[in-house]
């Protein structure tokens, strides 16, 4: 088994990725405010090309990356210390050290998605009062238990509807994190891919989808199910990507792999403005599994090639979550002013509103953060 070096500059396609399918998400939210999850935008051969219908399954390719980066971390903080000179680098030692390891972790997370996430709820009332909305004690206190994340175990509601995936995501990985850290090997290799297709296929099975975010499935919500199966299977994307890596490739196979890639992402897009029954989302979880483990390996033949090296990529990746946080502001906002223009012209609005908004809040973001005063005190690290 060949060590695994970590890659200092980001992966320009997994960003380009990103920032893809975040557009893809805003795009089904858009669908679902202006045409209620109904608008067919033509009609081919019989069959209907929908926009973005199921779009929500481009959630599932975010699960990943972060199962992906997760397991990036654990390994190379500590599993790759056995072939050097830490033998005992893996041993999370007592309980009470791996509990407080995983907090640690969890709160890193949090904490570098809090600034743009903070801000967007804060700004969420204003927007309410700028469209009519009613606002009261109850409606802030209600709401309170959201700014830590909280809403998906049941407390209250969040300022942002959109958000439920970061509670579901910080409450599995504090699940994921200590199972991977303490059993690496057989949670990557083993336990995780058999956990998320039990778990996938119970959902899928009993729900009919894997969308439906209110859904209540055993003890919890079902998103909260869906992202430890996800994670979980992130982790194993990393492992079989780590493996690939640094291999000697022909320029046929890496070919090969570049059109594997290419066709998962295709035909997972193609579900996305399908139609189709809600099951078909277990299929393509599954391709965008195969996407992303490409897609991380850098093994492609684009990838190799340097095409997605571009500064610009790696910008879009990283306004991908200002973008997700803040879209509910413009698809409030502008429907209510903008109630005169056409529906389409009012989704062009939005998703450039979007756009444009996210990076104005990402330069005063960033420029905080190069504060002095913020900068010793470590304060608003937005990554």
């Amino acid at each position: 088994m060949h060590g695994y070096t970590p890659v200092k500059q980001k992966n320009g396609s997994v960003e380009l990725l990103r920032f893809l399918f975040t557009t893809i998400i805003i795009f089904f939210h858009i669908n679902l405010d202006l045409w209620d999850q109904k608008k067919v935008i033509a009609v081919i051969k019989g069959v209907p090309v929908t926009f973005f219908n199921h779009g929500n399954t481009g959630v599932e390719f975010f699960f990943l990356v972060t199962g992906w980066l997760m397991a990036r971390s654990i390994y190379t903080r500590y599993i790759q210390g056995e072939k050097a000179s830490e033998p005992l680098a893996s041993s999370p030692g007592s309980g009470k050290e791996l509990f407080w390891e995983t907090m640690q972790f969890v709160s890193r997370k949090a904490q570098a998605v809090l600034p743009v996430y903070l801000a967007a709820c804060a700004l969420t009332p204003v927007v309410r009062l700028m469209t009519d909305r009613v606002l009261n004690l109850e409606y802030f206190l209600y709401r309170l238990p959201s700014l830590f994340f909280l809403q998906r175990i049941g407390l209250g509601k969040p300022f942002i509807g959109c958000t439920w995936y970061l509670s579901s995501m910080l409450l599995a990985l504090a699940v994921v994190y200590p199972l991977c850290r303490r059993f690496y090997r057989q949670f990557t290799l083993f336990a995780a891919p058999v956990l998320c297709a039990a778990l996938l296929g119970a959902i899928i099975f009993l729900t009919g989808s894997l969308g439906d975010i209110d859904d209540w499935f055993l003890f919890t919500y079902k998103t909260n199910i869906r992202a430890f199966a996800e994670i979980s299977m992130g982790t194993t994307a990393f492992e079989i990507s780590r493996r690939m890596k640094d291999r000697v490739y022909t320029t046929g196979s890496r070919v090969l792999l570049s059109a594997v890639a290419l066709i998962c992402l295709l035909l997972s897009i193609a579900y996305m403005c399908s139609a189709m029954d809600g099951k078909t989302g277990l299929v393509v979880f599954y391709l965008l599994f195969i996407a992303v483990v490409i897609a991380f390996s850098g093994e492609g033949f684009l990838c190799h090639a340097g095409i997605f090296s571009s500064p610009v990529l790696i910008y879009l990746g990283k306004i991908s979550l200002p973008m997700y946080v803040t879209q509910t502001l413009l698809r409030r906002s502008i429907p209510w002013y903008f109630s005169r223009c056409s529906q389409w012209t009012q989704c062009l609005l939005i998703y450039l509103g979007v756009f444009i908004f996210s990076a104005f809040l990402l330069a005063a973001l960033d420029s905080l953060h190069r504060h002095p005063v913020l900068q010793a005190r470590r304060v608003l690290r937005f990554r």
